[in-house]
Order: structure tokens, then C-alpha cells, then sequence
């Protein structure tokens, strides 16, 4: 027997195949494997189509599928809470499983022919909806697999992450379509080789003129120092003073300071004292920014140290309480917030963190799930829901350079973040604490992530991790330099501005939307293929 037949017959092997495919894809070398990933499940989805296999089944195939990935590509969540990460793995697998078979439980329903097309307004749909819901998880995100490979997705700056899925599904459609209808093998070499060739070539070109304007075109640097304290969160960061940490910091980094450093950039929850958020003066009195203001602001007036910390704010009487909030034994109600702080030796200006890691940093939906939230995962610091802002926000710094800083996850958001630069930033600090995810893809896939974001908005990005790796990356995604994996070491960058901004940092995602419209569309005319028919007998 054939053994391209036998597959193609097997449905255990397909929905094997497809996990073990779209697992692959999301590892460096094997990211070509995305182009591929959804052949195998589209194949399955005919068979079902054509009564070769039972509803239940077929269900229960493709959640197999996405089980495999979600499971071998996101284990690390485990390191954190073992049944978080079961949570976590197995709702998103239950999801995915719903979007990929909708349209083709509507096309069936009303005798429409198989679409293998449908997919791909479902899945985008979905994808926009994981970077926007309180259950948000764009991980996973087609997307993103070009992290491994950002040279060939310059194009990135014209369609962020979704222009990515939408070329793998699409790649995917076509090669499943002819293996369906079986047609000839040229057809389907012309139309590959021209979905693959012409991205490539897009992407050369904006390579080579993006390359000679990236240093030319700026319109000022920035010198930054970035710290990486290596303090591991699990035994010693949240157990250790706060001022032992910061003493440790300085012992670091004061061989390194002169009257060049322009910001000092420090990661996320580096200062582990709780800030109570006042006016700037008070806020310099807490024993931690007043060490750090003593120790080198002072003597350096015209350095900006950038860094993470906890903080809360108490809400008066006539301010709306949100429903995060917690309330003191005296029955005040106040918000924790993990921050991001820009000190200068009189002023502190203050960005709260808005895209919070569900089951973490909130409990989904707080107005409904508030009394759940002492099941929150215990990573350390403050656990339960905490306070968000509701719209990004800039540091301005003395020089009057305007710099956006996400914290941690924030970053894996390709639209979130080009809305910093829609409002002026000149460039981009990520400050994160990958040390939760140890030696493992977590960390390395998160470190990537982020020269999609240099691509979309063409932008240096100085990138602080506690542990992990601290890295400058160039606005062709490019790593210029980078500290080892977990070890304690001071990165000091130059970063060139550039004011323009790319059409991807102006309009954000128009793919996904369009996607929606495409999709309600689909909806409406299944829905009257549906019930049209009732209508007329009755």
C-alpha cells in the first residue's frame, strides 16, 4: 500500500502528525515546519467531512492535536505551578479545538461544500481575540514562529504578527487543497514557490534599505547601561532586603558610571519594597529610592534609572473603585500595581503595567471571579488581581527623548506595543524576570519575541532581564549584543533614535479586524442557509 494513501486514511496519524508538526515549528531550526503544521488537521477535517469518521471522534483528534502542542511547547509553565500549567495547556488546547472545527461543523450543517478557506477568518479572529480577552495568551500566536527567522519577515512593519498567520495558513491551505483534490503536482509547486519566494524578496529589499538608514536617519542616541542582577526569584529574590539588593546593584554598576550614561535600566520588580504612590518627594523618601537618588543621582543629576517595582495607590472617597481593588483593616481601598519607575534625583514619573498574566497577576473577569483570587499562582511579590492602566504612557526623559518601557508578557503584544509609538516613543525598554521559566524554551522564545516588536515599529530595544538574557536588538530584529544566561553582568548600549514612524506603528493591526468582518459574514450566511429553509416550509 501507498504510504502517502495509508496516512492520508489514518486519522490517528494525522492528528499525531499536525501536533508533532506545530510543537517543531515553534523550535529555531524547525520553523519552515509551520508552513506544514495544519496540513495534516485540514486533511482530517475532509475525512470527517465526508462521513469517514464521527463527529465525536473527529473532536476528539483535533484536540489531541493541539494537545501535543500546546503541551511539549509550553511545559515550562509547569516550573511555576504544575497545575497551572495543566490549566492553562488544556484550556487553550480545548479552544483552539473549538475554532478549527466551527466552519467546518457550519459548512456541514448547511450543506455547504468543504472550505478549507474558512479558516483562516476563525483563526485570526481568535488570535486578535487571545491579544484582548481577560484569558489573554498569544504565545501560541502563528505569528511569532518568525522569531526565529526575522530576516524573512521584514515585512513585519507593514502587518505585525497576524500578516505572519495569515501567510502560514494560507501556505497550508493550498497545500492541503491539492492534496485533497489531487491535483497536479506543478500547480501546487507555481503556487508555493510564489507564496514563499515573493515575502523573502520583500524582505531582502526592506533589509538592505532599512540597513543604511537605521544609524543615518536617527535623530539622536541615548547611551543606556542595562543592569542584570541575576537574583534567582525562587529563593532569594523576595527573601532578601530590599536595600541589600540595591547595595549589590551599585557594587555592580558604579565602575561603570560617568557623565555619558543617560538612563540606567533595571528589571522588572527590581525594587521589592512596597511604593506607596504619592507625590514625587514622598515617593524619594522611601528607603530604596532614597539609597538609589544618595548613591548616584545625586552625583549624576542628568541620569534617569528605569526600573521595576511594586507599588500602590490608596482611592478617595469619590474615585470610582475598580474591581481589583483590595481593602485595608481601616476600610480604605487600594490598588498594587507592578510598575515600571523613571527616577530622576527630584521627580519620578510612574507606568503601570496593562496586559497581566492571567491566573498570576489577575483573576479573569474580577467583577464575577473576585472571591477566587486566593487560587492566584504564587510567584513571588504581590499575587492576586492587581490594578492596570488602562492606556500606554511615556517616560520623558531630561534630554527630551520620549521612551516607551513594557514589563515582562506586555511585550509578546505586537498592537499593544505599537500603540506607544502611535503617541511618539523614540524606542523601546522591555524589562522582564525570566527566571520563573529556569533553563528551558520559556525564557529563549520570550528573548525572540521581541525582534518582532524591533521589526513592526523599526526601533532599538534595550531588553533587561533579572535572570534570562539581557540583550540589545536592532531594528531589523537583529541581536547586536546580549549578556550570557544567568549570570550577573552590566550591558552598556548605544540606541539610535529615529521619529519616524513605520505604517504598522500608525494603523496597528487592520488584518485582524477585517478577518472579524470576513468572519461575521460567514456567520450571517450559514445562519440564513440554516433557517431559510424551515422558513419556507413553515
Amino acid at each position: 500500500m501507498n504510504i502517502f494513501f495509508y496516512i492520508r486514511q489514518n486519522n490517528w496519524l494525522l492528528s499525531l502528525l499536525s501536533g508533532v508538526l506545530l510543537f517543531s515549528s515553534f523550535n529555531h531550526y524547525w520553523f519552515a515546519l509551520i508552513f506544514i503544521g495544519f496540513v495534516p488537521l485540514l486533511i482530517l477535517s475532509n475525512n470527517f467531512f465526508h462521513q469517514k469518521i464521527r463527529r465525536w471522534k473527529y473532536i476528539l483528534l483535533v484536540f489531541l492535536s493541539f494537545l501535543i502542542w500546546n503541551g511539549l511547547t509550553t511545559w515550562w509553565i509547569s516550573l511555576a505551578s504544575i497545575g497551572g500549567a495543566l490549566m492553562a495547556i488544556i484550556a487553550n488546547s480545548i479552544l483552539m479545538c473549538i475554532v478549527f472545527t466551527l466552519p467546518f461543523f457550519f459548512q456541514k450543517k448547511s450543506n455547504m461544500p468543504f472550505n478549507p478557506w474558512w479558516l483562516i477568518p476563525f483563526w485570526i479572529s481568535f488570535e486578535y481575540l487571545h491579544f484582548h480577552w481577560d484569558l489573554m495568551w498569544p504565545w501560541l500566536t502563528i505569528g511569532n514562529v518568525f522569531a526565529f527567522a526575522p530576516n524573512i519577515v521584514q515585512w513585519y512593519e507593514l502587518t505585525g504578527t497576524s500578516g505572519g498567520s495569515l501567510w502560514a495558513l494560507t501556505i497550508n491551505i493550498i497545500i492541503a487543497d491539492s492534496i485533497i483534490s489531487s491535483k497536479n503536482i506543478f500547480y501546487l509547486y507555481k503556487k508555493i514557490a510564489s507564496l514563499l519566494i515573493i515575502p523573502v524578496i520583500l524582505s531582502i529589499s526592506l533589509i538592505i534599505y532599512r540597513s543604511k538608514a537605521i544609524k543615518s536617519s536617527a535623530s539622536s542616541t541615548l547611551n543606556v547601561w542595562i543592569i542584570q542582577p541575576n537574583i534567582d526569584p525562587y529563593n532569594e529574590k523576595f527573601y532578601i532586603q530590599p536595600l541589600i539588593q540595591i547595595n549589590e546593584m551599585f557594587k555592580q554598576i558604579k565602575n561603570y558610571l560617568n557623565d555619558s550614561v543617560d538612563v540606567i535600566l533595571l528589571p522588572e520588580t527590581f525594587i521589592t519594597e512596597n511604593i506607596y504612590e504619592g507625590t514625587s518627594k514622598e515617593m524619594l523618601q522611601h528607603e530604596s529610592l532614597k539609597f538609589l537618588n544618595d548613591s548616584i543621582l545625586m552625583k549624576y543629576p542628568h541620569i534617569a534609572i528605569i526600573t521595576g517595582a511594586n507599588t500602590f495607590k490608596f482611592y478617595g472617597g469619590k474615585e470610582k473603585i475598580p474591581p481589583t481593588a483590595r481593602q485595608s483593616p481601616e476600610g480604605m481601598y487600594y490598588d498594587i500595581f507592578n510598575t515600571a519607575l523613571c527616577i530622576y534625583k527630584d521627580s519620578v514619573q510612574i507606568f503601570h503595567k496593562s496586559k497581566l498574566v492571567p491566573g498570576v497577576e489577575k483573576m479573569p473577569y474580577p467583577t464575577v471571579f473576585k472571591p477566587l483570587e486566593k487560587l492566584a499562582i504564587d510567584l513571588g511579590g504581590t499575587t492576586g488581581s492587581l490594578g492596570r492602566q488602562e492606556n500606554p504612557s511615556l517616560f520623558r526623559l531630561k534630554n527630551k527623548i520620549d521612551v516607551a518601557t513594557v514589563i515582562c508578557y506586555e511585550s509578546v503584544f505586537s498592537d499593544f506595543v505599537s500603540e506607544f509609538f502611535k503617541i511618539g516613543a523614540q524606542t523601546l525598554f522591555i524589562i522582564t524576570n525570566d527566571g520563573w521559566w529556569g533553563n528551558t524554551p520559556g525564557y529563549y522564545q520570550h528573548l525572540l519575541f521581541g525582534r518582532l516588536r524591533a521589526i513592526e515599529n523599526r526601533t532599538y530595544i534595550a531588553r533587561c532581564a533579572n535572570t534570562g538574557i539581557s540583550a540589545l536588538i536592532n531594528p531589523l530584529g537583529q541581536i547586536e549584543k546580549q549578556t550570557p544566561f544567568w549570570t550577573k553582568d552590566v550591558l552598556p548600549v548605544k540606541i539610535y533614535l529615529n521619529q519616524k514612524k513605520t505604517i504598522y506603528s500608525i494603523t496597528g493591526d487592520i488584518l485582524s479586524p477585517l478577518c472579524i468582518l470576513i468572519l461575521v459574514i460567514l456567520v450571517a450566511k450559514v445562519m440564513y442557509a440554516i433557517y431559510r429553509p424551515t422558513q419556507q416550509k413553515n
